[in-house]
């Protein structure tokens, strides 16, 4: 039995594993993780009973380290392994300046779309930032691009302007707002759609991407499944997919 997890900005997701079947999912704020650990001890023990190992990867520093005492100060038992995009190399090939500079998850769920997909494809990811990435015809991660993810867009858009409110993100009942709310709603939903289609079809263009297949993860990905017609395939747990190819070849 084993945990893997992936602490992205805003959230960290854990995975537990018997063998190669996920038999549950937790989710912790980072905030908290780094700045309240013991408020999630309870819920931890929980998740991690029959343990043995755990694989942490992530993009926030702080929280890795914070997640790694409280795992190795509370739960003797359990074995800890931090992964390093050096690890990763071994699993992927790079068409890029400095693969260190690349965000592991990002790394890690191009390992998973090769698994499943041939490639060339696009990934995109709606997290705390909105990225694609492109892993060309030689299986190669070749880059990609990022972009405001959709909570941050919406919490600048309120912040920047006096008499915007804060909203909720969801699809709007029509294209053309009537009021403030539903025009906002509107601006950020159909605004996404209209960016992910427009990129997409740029990246096509291009001589990486030519016959792309399109694959969507990341937690806002299912908001957008009726209407983003130019995705093939939706994969809400593809980075976890990744974790679970590299564990299996790491322990």
């Amino acid at each position: 039995m084993k945990v893997l997890v992936d602490i992205g900005n805003t959230n960290v997701l854990m995975g537990k594993y018997d063998d190669l079947s996920l038999i549950d999912q937790a989710r912790f704020e980072t905030n908290t993780v780094i700045n309240s650990p013991d408020n999630i001890l309870k819920s931890l023990s929980t998740f991690v009973e029959n343990v043995e190992y755990v694989l942490i990867s992530g993009v926030v520093p702080q929280a890795q380290k914070s997640l790694r005492m409280l795992i190795s100060k509370n739960f003797k038992n359990i074995s800890i392994r931090e992964l390093n995009t050096s690890d990763l190399e071994d699993f992927i090939k790079f068409n890029v300046i400095n693969p260190a500079e690349v965000g592991d998850d990002r790394i890690i769920n191009s390992i998973a779309a090769i698994d499943k997909y041939e490639p060339p494809f696009i990934i995109v990811d709606f997290g705390t930032a909105t990225t694609l990435d492109v892993v060309d015809m030689n299986g190669a991660y070749s880059g990609g691009l990022i972009c405001p993810g959709v909570n941050l867009s919406i919490k600048s858009l309120s912040d920047g302007a006096a008499l915007l409110p804060l909203i909720t993100f969801k699809k709007p009942e029509t294209l053309i707002g009537k009021h403030t709310i539903s025009a906002m709603e509107s601006g950020i939903y159909w605004g996404y759609i209209s960016l992910i289609e427009g990129l997409i079809v740029r990246l096509k263009n291009s001589h990486e991407c030519l016959n792309a297949k399109t694959i969507a993860t990341g937690g806002l990905s299912k908001l957008f499944e009726n209407d983003l017609k130019c995705i093939n395939y939706f994969e809400r747990d593809l980075t976890l997919d990744g974790l679970l190819i590299v564990s299996n070849k790491l322990q």
